[in-house]
């Protein structure tokens, strides 16, 4: 059995795919153009001249994705889109505006277009403060969502003053100040961030980031670190990680190089060092260290004593060792 459905014209048949041997159902608006999905459907508001007065009053929108007003008329007052799941206590939702001035805002004071997305089964829009005129609306409910969301404000990220922070051996806040006297400067507020070359614009920001070298590889400290009454000196200034530390001694009885949380050079005997680097006899040892480094709040600083004892302030007469560090 077949069954043909065809209008006053015979000639204006049904027909039947084809291939999904379907019939195909085409969506036209009421001035006759095809639609490609389901047509918004035009929603009953009203005039709204009062304090408390609906412009939309307790729709069920279940129907909906989500519902669309175009404000309109002479007013000045507020408007503000309400959502509820028992259509007795309602609460405020945030919207869209397409034009991107008023997005994320749970009211309305002009006249422009508001997207209100359906997350509650029932949606309202109530004249929350009212001076004068009247205030409508043409709405829309769409069956079908857009791509649109709730897109985001638009304007000038401001980054306010918390802590410094290092990228490798440049200094980097979000202040008014650079960190450090370095060449290559890192800030946050008011300036360009630069740091190698190359340049990403961020907002009103311009943010450089390329070392032009690795930071673990551009600091080296080599050089004779034992000599008469020469036994104190500051290794790097400002917080830092020690990433490694290979001892080489020269003497034949016992070295110690002993290391300081410290912003100025310490004295050999006062204090207690956090890292201290020993050999027995001559030759060279390299010490395990963390692997993300061993952390230096103030800078490293350094003693070369012959005792283990943190009171410990005996030299050497000759140069008795030397010190490889790498940090950041």
């Amino acid at each position: 059995m077949a069954i043909e459905q065809k209008s006053g014209n015979s000639s204006d048949l049904q027909t039947v795919d084809p291939i999904s041997k379907a019939a195909r159902v085409t969506l036209y608006a009421s001035d006759g153009h095809e639609g490609t999905h389901s047509l918004p459907v035009l929603l009953v508001g009203n005039e709204a001249t009062a304090l408390n007065e609906f412009v939309l009053s307790g729709l069920d929108a279940s129907d909906y994705k989500f519902i669309s007003f175009q404000l309109t008329g002479i007013w000045v007052g507020e408007v503000t889109f309400e959502g509820s799941n028992d259509n007795t206590t309602f609460y405020s939702i945030a919207t869209t505006d397409p034009s991107g001035s008023n997005t994320g805002q749970t009211t309305a004071t002009t006249n422009h277009i508001v997207k209100v997305p359906v997350l509650t089964k029932y949606i309202r829009a109530r004249v929350s403060a009212y001076t004068s005129g009247t205030i409508s609306a043409v709405i829309y409910g769409h069956i079908d969502e857009n791509s649109s969301g709730l897109i985001s404000t638009l304007g000038t990220m401001t980054l306010q003053p918390e802590t410094t922070k290092k990228i490798g051996n440049v200094g980097l806040e979000a202040g008014a100040n650079v960190i450090g006297s370095l060449d290559n400067v890192a800030k946050l507020g008011g300036a360009a961030i630069s740091m190698g070359s190359g340049a990403v614009d961020a907002g009103t920001q311009r943010v450089v980031l390329a070392p032009a070298t690795d930071p673990l590889q551009t600091d080296f400290y080599v050089t004779g670190v034992g000599a008469v009454d020469v036994n104190s000196r500051m290794i790097r200034t400002g917080a830092c990680e020690l990433i490694a530390a290979i001892f080489t001694s020269y003497a034949a009885t016992p070295r110690h190089i002993k290391l300081y949380d410290t912003a100025t050079a310490p004295v050999a005997g006062v204090g207690t060092p956090v890292l201290v680097l020993s050999r027995s006899s001559s030759g060279n040892n390299s010490y395990p260290l963390p692997a993300g480094g061993f952390p230096f709040v103030n800078g490293i600083g350094m003693t070369f004593v012959q005792g283990a004892a943190n009171n410990n302030a005996t030299g050497t007469a000759t140069v008795d060792g030397s010190l490889t560090s790498i940090f950041t």
